[in-house]
């Protein structure tokens, strides 16, 4: 099987790393909300990849006011292809079921004999993929939105899934907390109980789900901003398209998180009653930090700004008649390609006074593994740079190490104009991609083994020979444009050796 040929590097970088990379400013100051990974040692990248793997998948429930009398509920489902059970098909295909039924209840009730049904929703296909690789990649997502338009008011949640694995992370409601007590008073407290935070995220059991509930509150607050990541155009159950007489732009929801893709274009989406009264606005951005630095400063002119036409679908699966719900944007394009991994503020001002206001963070979903840790990313640099280097570079205080690492990548950047290093993205994803592949009962660490140390020095070969002598063990051939790499198995459970690397032409 010729494992490295589905997963080729970006920008031809199959040959040996030395040249191009980029520089990531503060690049580990920005993690701690992704893990709290304080104190680790330098060989602890296995405990990080443990930590990174998800544990279920997420709900997202967000209200969207797109006109000024009325708003939508969205709830924005996310898969992990990991949380899946595939299948394998006839066609060779891998296919997955999931389900997830909501059951949507007035107000907040105490005694449920009393509650009022408002709405159902289920939200369920069949996952396909061609590949079995993609059935446990960690950054394979399905991706769906679901609106449904309901009267501005409080509500209690109930759920219940199929076929999914682990627990969901829920953002966008709140567990009724005293309910909770009373249902388990033995129960480990996990919120601060005079916390005004109206956002309540952790992985939930389905037995709260169903019987305690959620609490959403009317969106009398919140403000009519929108985020939404720039896409492609590939086909997803998760993209909007805003369109104009002259223009179609897609865009992918990211709801109430406000996480948008680090490194790339995102949108400031704007219901135009938002704006009516306002004739021009100054935008800005600035870091999340003290001092806060601004980045990004620009005057708008509204009567400049195109309006665009927005058809969300009501699509909820238990409705008989699925319809249109059409509202009017204002979509503000924001350079977010440039900012680094972390956390900002944005403000839309108006006679130096401000308007809107709110909090996002740039979120690199498929950061490779050794790059939450510094110690660890540096002591993965051992393939290319001498081990007495980096012993001497492990001995400094953080600030000394942090600024070395950085200064390391910036001359190798093939690309300033954007935020992220794409060699040294490329450089630590071959350090996953060996872990992920190479790693065996005898060599638990796949990228000190010979295979994984080629395939990070080297990049995935062009093509792999595999051959079964009768009367000796298992030879692999790993074929590049100018070297060919021959392991033979030492064992009969995947381990390979190099036995031979001659060099060709």
């Amino acid at each position: 099987m010729n494992k490295p040929s589905c997963d080729k590097p970006k920008r031809g970088l199959s040959e040996p790393l030395g040249n191009g990379s980029k520089f990531l400013f503060v690049l580990f100051l920005g993690l701690t909300s992704i893990l709290d990974l304080k104190a680790q040692t330098i060989d602890s990248y296995r405990y990080l990849a443990q930590s990174k793997i998800q544990k279920g998948f997420d709900v997202d429930f967000q209200w969207i006011q797109a006109k000024k009398d009325s708003a939508l509920l969205t709830v924005f489902l996310t898969i992990p292809h990991q949380q899946l059970s595939f299948e394998r098909q006839a066609d060779s295909s891998y296919a997955a079921r999931y389900q997830l039924n909501v059951e949507i209840y007035k107000g907040f009730y105490e005694d449920e004999n009393t509650r009022e049904l408002a709405e159902r929703m289920f939200i369920g296909d069949t996952v396909i993929v061609n590949h079995y690789d993609q059935t446990q990649d960690p950054n394979e997502f399905t991706e769906v939105l679901t609106t449904l338009l309901l009267p501005l008011d409080e509500y209690t949640i109930h759920m219940d899934y199929n076929y999914l694995k682990g627990w969901p992370a829920i953002t966008g409601v709140q567990i009724d907390s005293k309910k909770l007590e009373r249902l388990n008073p033995n129960r480990r407290r996990t919120k601060n109980p005079n916390s005004n935070n109206t956002t309540f995220k952790q992985y939930i059991p389905k037995e709260i789900l169903r019987e305690v509930g959620l609490q959403l509150h009317s969106p009398k607050t919140q403000l009519p901003l929108y985020l939404f990541n720039a896409s492609e155009g590939t086909a997803t159950n998760a993209n909007i398209a805003f369109l104009t007489k002259e223009e179609t732009k897609i865009t992918k929801w990211i709801g109430s998180t406000n996480r948008v893709t680090f490194s790339e274009k995102s949108y400031l989406g704007i219901p135009i009653f938002a704006l009516d009264s306002l004739s021009s606005f100054d935008l800005s951005i600035s870091t999340k930090s003290t001092p806060a630095s601004l980045l990004v400063t620009k005057t708008i002119q509204r009567s400049e700004l195109p309006v665009f036409e927005v058809d969300l679908p009501l699509n909820n699966q238990l409705l008989e008649n699925t319809s249109i719900f059409h509202a009017q944007f204002y979509l503000i394009e924001l350079e977010t390609e440039i900012l680094e991994n972390r956390s900002y503020g944005l403000e839309l001002k108006s006679n130096n006074e401000v308007i809107y206001s709110l909090n996002f963070e740039t979120y690199w979903q498929d950061m490779p593994i050794s790059l939450l840790q510094l110690d660890v990313a540096i002591e993965m640099l051992r393939y290319i740079i001498p081990e007495k280097m980096i012993e001497d570079v492990l001995k400094k205080n953080q600030e000394e190490k942090l600024s070395w690492f950085n200064s390391f990548w910036e001359s190798k950047d093939p690309i300033p104009t954007t935020a992220k290093n794409e060699l040294m993205s490329e450089y630590y994803r071959r350090i996953d991609y060996a872990f992920d592949q190479y790693s065996t009962t005898s060599k638990p660490e796949g990228y000190d083994s010979d295979q994984g140390q080629i395939y990070i020095k080297i990049g995935p070969p062009r093509e792999i020979v595999r051959s079964f002598p009768t009367n000796g063990r298992v030879i692999e051939e790993w074929i590049y444009p100018n070297r060919t790499f021959v392991f033979t198995a030492s064992s009969g459970f995947g381990d390979f050796t190099l036995i031979n690397a001659n060099q060709e032409n």
